[in-house]
């Protein structure tokens, strides 16, 4: 699907980071952070940390109202093997922040259509360009772009605007 021709997030693919397709429509329903990001970014911790207390709160045995889209990106200085990712998520990061994906452009010509189609939604303050990595798009249920946000986005903002999309 091209980004013109596209209504939500979930009328795109992505590849996950085993390089399995992904029916994005799997998320229907529910509330999702989009986000690239680097293992090697100074705001990697944080953000991580954030994202996973989201997480826990909204996706558990009692909810079902979040999911998470990672997207590693290198487009901003740092380059990480796909093993890399991997052994970071399985080795060193040992709480559950969303599914990750296989790294892709965010910027310029190879940038996928799915970031053309959010840009396009929510093209923030730089006009439809991102800026560095954790640059996160929140969609309501029906994977409608509602809110862009850097990584330096409060956590009870994310949570108070999860609650409201969620509802």
């Amino acid at each position: 699907m091209d980004a013109k021709s596209a209504k939500s997030i979930f009328d795109f693919t992505a590849t996950d980071i085993n390089g399995n397709d992904v029916d994005l429509s799997k998320y229907k329903g529910t509330v999702c952070i989009v986000t690239n990001f680097s293992i090697k970014d100074s705001a990697c911790e944080k953000v991580f940390s954030m994202l996973s207390s989201l997480y826990s709160k909204f996706q558990n045995s009692t909810r079902k109202d979040l999911n998470i889209l990672l997207f590693p990106c290198s487009q901003f200085g740092s380059k990480e093997s796909t093993n890399d990712i991997l052994d970071y998520f399985e080795h060193k990061y040992d709480r559950p922040v969303g599914d990750v994906f296989a790294e892709i452009d965010v910027n310029g010509s190879k940038s996928v259509e799915l970031y053309k189609f959010m840009k396009m939604k929510k093209p923030g303050n730089c006009g439809g360009f991102i800026n560095g990595n954790f640059t996160m798009f929140l969609t309501d249920r029906n994977g409608v772009p509602v809110e862009r946000f850097a990584s330096n986005v409060h956590p009870y903002l994310l949570e108070e605007l999860i609650e409201q999309h969620s509802g």
